[in-house]
């Protein structure tokens, strides 16, 4: 789609002194400011139109076209100067002629802006005479786009373009309108942020959560698919037991464990079990660790990302029957392998 004409002037000055005799018309030379080519299909009328332009003038700076059929892909100017100048005379006569044909255009695809007050046209009629800045409205523009973009406020958009109705609908592509007048004050932009409370501890509680956990929790988990109530309790090395009291809408039994939601994981004051516990054979086993280890184990294992009964027991020297012996809730297929708990791997 080509440009939009914006404005399009015809002046033409003469000054003739005829007596009587013969006139000869006076030689003409065309600038081309600007070429774009037909599309299929495009005639003399309807380029013209397109852009703005009387077929007269399209074929002032155009000489020698023939219409009413364009060249598809053929440039043809849109934007040029005509001139024909003088004198040519007989015996008798004298003829002194100089005619400027000009048309300016400008995309329509496009807005652009101005803070000089030198009149921008075309405008609607009313725009404000002090105005010193202007806007350009292209496609897809709004009276809301425009009054963010300088910030100013609808009321104001208004009075200084009486032409716009008061829903601001009628604003017309390709016209110029008032966006500034001299002491005018800006709309000031404020960003709203919501407010939030910090409890009295200071320590904010995500959301979800289930109702009733306890007040003084400063540490939370996100329960995740496949989460248990002693997997989440031995991950922060915390009895199962106090995790139930902070946390009783999971029930007695983890009944009520709910993916999504957030769980209390460490109180205020509350200090994590970080010593080790002595075994039957009187060496200390590290925690947490998987439930059902035997208690004569000599020889611990950190479970990892990654690892497998299989991978623990080749690096350990030991068969994977020996750790499910020893440590009885991995399970015979060692499906339930807890990460970063200790493992039995030697007795």
């Amino acid at each position: 789609m080509a440009p939009t004409i914006f404005k399009t002037g015809l002046v033409f000055l003469a000054q003739l002194q005829l007596t009587w005799g013969m006139v000869i018309l006076p030689r003409s030379s065309v600038t081309c400011d600007y070429k774009t080519a037909a599309a299929s299909g495009d005639t003399c009328s309807s380029f013209a139109a397109e852009w703005g332009l009387t077929e007269e003038t399209f074929g002032s700076i155009n000489p020698g076209i023939t219409c009413p059929d364009l060249v598809s892909g053929q440039d043809y100017c849109v934007v040029g100067t005509v001139t024909s100048t003088g004198p040519t005379t007989t015996a008798s006569s004298t003829l002194t002629t100089s005619t400027v044909i000009t048309s300016t255009v400008t995309s329509s695809t496009s807005s652009s802006t101005s803070s000089s007050s030198a009149p921008y046209q075309p405008q609607q009629t009313g725009t404000a005479a002090t105005c010193d800045q202007y806007h350009l409205v292209g496609q897809g523009d709004s009276c809301s786009a425009i009054e963010s973009q300088y910030d100013i406020s609808l009321t104001e958009f208004l009075a200084w373009n009486p032409s716009l109705n008061s829903d601001c609908t009628n604003l017309l592509v390709g016209y110029y309108y008032c966006v500034d007048i001299p002491g005018a004050t800006k709309v000031a932009t404020t960003t709203t942020v919501p407010a939030t409370t910090a409890p009295a501890d200071g320590i904010t509680t995500p959301s979800p959560i289930q109702t009733g956990m306890t007040a003084t929790c400063n540490k939370f988990d996100l329960v995740q698919s496949g989460d248990t109530c002693a997997v989440i309790a031995n991950k922060y090395n915390i009895p199962l037991a106090s995790f139930y009291d902070w946390n009783p809408a999971v029930g007695s039994s983890c009944a009520h464990l709910d993916v999504g939601d957030y769980v209390c994981v460490d109180i205020i004051g509350y200090t994590a079990t970080t010593s080790t516990t002595s075994s039957g054979n009187g060496i200390p086993t590290p925690t947490p660790f998987e439930p059902g280890m035997v208690n004569n184990c000599t020889t611990f294992y950190f479970v990892s990302s990654g690892d497998t009964c299989a991978s623990i027991a080749s690096s350990k020297g030991v068969t994977v029957a020996q750790i499910t012996q020893w440590n009885p809730k991995v399970g015979t297929g060692c499906t339930d392998l807890w990460l970063h708990e200790y493992i039995c791997v030697g007795v």
